[in-house]
């Protein structure tokens, strides 16, 4: 009878709310209180009255009949919304943005009471009458518009409002007349507790958005209240500081102008989206990427699953064993279920998750939502022993093993007593498994050795005990056969983030779909209820791996990054995140080929995220105020003429540029003389393994930079090292030294300095100025059958003149994305001629001559094409190479990565 009485009285609040109304849970309302700046002090202009989106509405807190607006109705919301002659405020940029990023079912409402001038007292509900005797005349005029009382009348509105919506928020902005108030902090939490009292509302779930004041470095009259709004959040822990750095003011230092007005509502909005969960950077596509705020918290209106102990005989360790089971609301006997195992960690038990993570509570949440499919969820004690207690020295090695049997008990004792004691599905469709920390190493070694058990798999801030990929996915091509889904997840401080990444890099590269989680937070329960929460909205429903990309909140940050540098990060897609602090400049950009506008937050820092970006090494620069300068966050190149930032992007098919675990060769810097320059020069040279014990001489590839870079950029920008280091390493190439020329030899004619006369001065360099060098200083072969020339663009103009003039010197040319100009026929011709008139030798001497391209996005790509059929009228025998991407450095490795293999064989 009391299970009875529970339900009805359970369905009865279900179905009326909080409140006793039937709201519209897609209808989002904010409180919007304060004073002149949340009254709104600007003028309204034409942009800000037009292209409002219906789904942004206002609810008339005064009747305004010029406006044709009666008090306690819904509006939408062109200004002004606070009443009936005030002007621009930040509720109207708020509530745009917010409509812009979420879903298009989802509205937002705000009501807006503030009085300009006044103190916080004014909104104190037990307090107000005695602030009302020293208020000004000016002031008791808006008051009364009010019937007297702000509070009450925002109270009435939000009751108003909560008839139709769900209040998500409150907005303040107020601080200048209590400027130096010490105790405006507890003013404000009195103002807060009383508005979460009287309107039935979860402050876990309602936080508190409150603005600074004109910034000090604006010349704000207010500026020093700043310090002490900052200290909200210690009496308030649900509020949240909005910075107004930057945004424009008006000339009397109190108030902002309207754009300011409009940076700063933006502000109030993006911090809002992200307590909601959603991205802000992409406005097209609004998707939920974190739990929400209020999404562990117990909700008395919802109903909920029930939380049991059960006992089970385990074979495996010879003793009975417990486990806590949640069985979802409206459990039936009578229907199936499919099952999810949550495991703990290393120092937890059966109860580690009830205890820390409250999981019954989130998803019983999510029911009541509807983003879940009903399931049971069993979390065992997953150190199969029989003191399986977490005393002691949870580290001792037989604790530590028991973990890693606990797959047999698992499997053979605990899932066949499951499914024995309830309705549930038995096949691997209906059967998942996470963890946390150690269990997530459990979940990760259990799960996709099992993929006959399970298909839905999860490791949140997977521990060491996680085998190595290799072993867990030895055959890549079945196991996403049978995957439904594979989430991995960890904090961005986590210290056992390596092996979270370490698993994410091997399936990246070997493309089995996944999720890879980012969040901010280290090892901890923060983290994990997070992970339960996004994770468990995907089990046993189809998913979409297309969007696995965007189920992250940040990305990895750039193996290119500087010590420590958080800057840039990467996302699962290649799209990229930059932020940099320049709180001073008026306008910085990221110059990645394309120009991409950045925008400034609260703190001074500049924030943009890119479109996706091509996999493998991308040079860029950061335009400040329009210069171009290194991002002081990334590594620089010498690349464009100048010291430039890069970025390495994770490519697939780069796993031949990878540092692996094979011999190395090492790569020295040689300054020499050169008799061909009269002049100190500078050469990079590869030795590959061996070289210093070995007796044999080694044939050389001089290779060549392109126009802008040097001698550097062969193994910085091309990592030639190791791709010679992995190639030798599978006998795929012959062990030889690389040497890394400086082709630089100043401006002394044609267009960009390639003139007869500059590559003539090149052919000397080379002849005798380098080669004589490395053949008296190392260890190599001095016969053209052991020597190679190749170079990328400008390199490659280099290597036609100087290789194919004296191709009696060499073996092999290679030329990547490089060709005579077609538009330059003063130097292509002659070439031309004497490559007709030399065809026969040419093609005796050369026994590879490889062109290469970077397909038809290539800039090289019509005068190679022009070339080559120029060879083909001239008999030129060549091999030709085309791989997509461009003239870039993605492409020129790939290019020595097949033109290596083909030398000195």
């Amino acid at each position: 009878m009391k299970s009875i009485i529970r339900f009805f009285a359970i369905a009865v609040i279900f179905l009326t709310g909080q409140n006793g109304y039937s709201q519209d849970p897609n209808f989002h309302v904010y409180l919007s209180f304060g004073q002149s700046n949340m009254e709104g002090a600007a003028p309204i202009e034409a942009e800000d009255k037009i292209n409002v989106d219906p789904r942004f509405q206002v609810l008339e807190a005064v009747n305004c009949p010029d406006l044709n607006r009666e008090m306690g109705k819904w509006y939408t919301a062109i200004p002004p919304l606070c009443r009936c002659k005030t002007g621009l405020t930040l509720t109207d940029n708020f509530g745009r943005t917010m409509v812009a990023n979420l879903p298009k079912n989802i509205k937002v409402g705000v009501v807006n009471v503030a009085v300009g001038g006044c103190k916080i007292e004014l909104f104190d509900k037990d307090n107000f009458d005695n602030y009302m005797k020293t208020a000004p005349d000016w002031m008791l005029g808006m008051i009364k518009e009010y019937n007297g009382s702000p509070y009450a009348r925002l109270v009435e509105m939000a009751k108003i409002a909560q008839k139709k919506g769900v209040i998500k928020g409150i907005l303040l902005h107020q601080g200048e007349s209590n400027t130096g108030d010490t105790l405006w902090p507890k003013k404000v939490k009195i103002v807060y507790d009383n508005l979460m009292k009287d309107l039935n509302l979860d402050p876990k779930k309602v936080p508190l958005l409150s603005g600074e004041t004109v910034h000090e470095e604006q010349k704000g009259k207010c500026a020093s209240m700043n310090k002490i709004i900052a200290t909200l959040p210690q009496t308030i822990p649900t509020s949240y500081i909005i910075s107004s750095k930057g945004c424009a003011v008006a000339p009397d230092f109190l108030h902002f102008s309207a754009a300011g007005y409009r940076d700063l509502g933006k502000r109030y909005a993006e911090k809002m989206l992200l307590l909601l969960g959603y991205k802000t950077n992409n406005t097209n596509d609004p998707f939920i990427v974190q739990a929400p705020v209020g999404f562990d918290q117990l909700n008395p209106a919802v109903p909920a699953g029930k939380v049991e102990t059960v006992s089970y005989d385990s074979k495996t360790v010879g003793t009975v064993r417990k486990a806590t089971i949640y069985t979802p609301p409206g459990f039936s006997k009578n229907k199936k279920y499919p099952v999810l195992y949550l495991l703990h960690g290393i120092g937890g038990d059966e109860k580690e998750w009830l205890n820390g993570g409250s999981p019954q509570i989130i998803l019983d949440n999510l029911y009541a939502e509807g983003k879940l499919e009903p399931m049971i969820v069993v979390m065992p004690n997953g150190r199969a022993m029989k003191d399986d207690s977490a005393t002691g020295n949870i580290m001792a090695p037989d604790k530590v093993q028991a973990f890693a049997d606990f797959e047999k008990d698992l499997l053979k004792d605990l899932i066949p007593f499951i499914e024995k004691k309830y309705n549930v599905y038995k096949d691997r469709e209906h059967r998942a498994i996470a963890g946390l920390s150690m269990g997530g190493g459990q979940s990760l070694n259990f799960g996709l050795t099992n993929l006959d058990k399970f298909a839905w798999i999860g490791g949140f801030s997977s521990a060491p005990n996680t085998k190595k990929t290799e072993e867990l996915v030895p055959n890549p091509e079945e196991t996403k056969k049978k995957l439904k889904l594979l989430w991995i997840s960890c904090g961005d401080n986590d210290w056992l983030l390596e092996n979270s990444k370490r698993t994410h890099d091997y399936l990246f590269k070997n493309n089995v779909p996944h999720i890879y989680y980012l969040e901010p937070g280290v090892h901890d329960f923060k983290v994990w209820k997070n992970s339960l929460y996004m994770f468990s909205q995907l089990l046993f429903k189809p998913v979409d791996e297309s969007n696995f990309a965007k189920y992250t909140v940040l990305g990895t940050t750039a193996q290119t990054n500087i010590r420590n540098a958080k800057y840039p990060q990467i996302l699962p897609d290649n799209r990229v995140i930059f932020k940099v602090n320049a709180p001073e400049a008026s306008k910085v950009q990221i110059d990645l080929g394309r120009k991409y506008d950045m925008q400034k937050d609260g703190q001074g820092a500049w924030n943009l995220t890119t479109d996706v970006i091509n996999g493998g090494f991308n040079y860029y620069s950061l335009l400040i105020d329009g210069v171009a300068v290194a991002d002081p966050s990334s590594e620089t190149f010498y690349g464009m003429g100048r010291m430039a930032s890069g970025i390495e992007i994770p490519k697939r098919d780069g796993d031949f540029y990878e540092l692996k675990t094979v011999p190395h060769g090492e790569v020295r810097i040689m300054k020499y003389f050169s008799k061909g320059t009269n002049s100190w020069r500078e050469m990079y040279v590869y030795t590959p393994p061996g070289y210093e014990t070995s007796s044999e001489k080694f044939p050389v590839l001089y290779l060549l930079h392109g126009g802008g870079e040097d001698q550097r950029g062969w193994s910085t920008q091309g990592k030639a090292n190791l791709i010679l280091d992995n190639l030798i390493a599978e006998n795929k190439a012959k062990k030889m030294l690389i040497v890394m020329l400086d082709g630089n030899m100043g401006n002394t004619g044609g267009i960009a300095g390639f003139g007869e006369e500059t590559l003539k001065a090149f052919e000397n360099e080379l002849k005798n100025g380098a080669i004589p060098f490395v053949e008296s200083n190392f260890k190599v072969a001095t016969d053209s059958k052991n020597r190679a020339l190749a170079g990328l663009s400008m390199g490659g103009l280099q290597t036609l003149y100087a290789g194919i003039k004296n191709s009696n010197m060499f073996s092999s040319l290679g030329v990547f994305s490089s060709g005579w100009w077609a538009n330059n026929p003063k130097l292509s011709d002659p070439q031309y001629e004497f490559i007709k008139n030399n065809a026969q030798s040419i093609n005796a001497n050369l026994k590879d001559f490889w062109i290469s391209m970077g397909g038809k996005e290539d800039i090289a790509y019509e005068n190679c094409k022009i070339m080559m059929q120029k060879f083909d009228q001239f008999g030129i025998k060549y091999n030709y190479s085309e791989y997509s991407g461009g003239h870039t450095w993605p492409v020129w490795r790939h290019d020595l990565f097949l033109y290596s293999q083909l030398l000195f064989k």
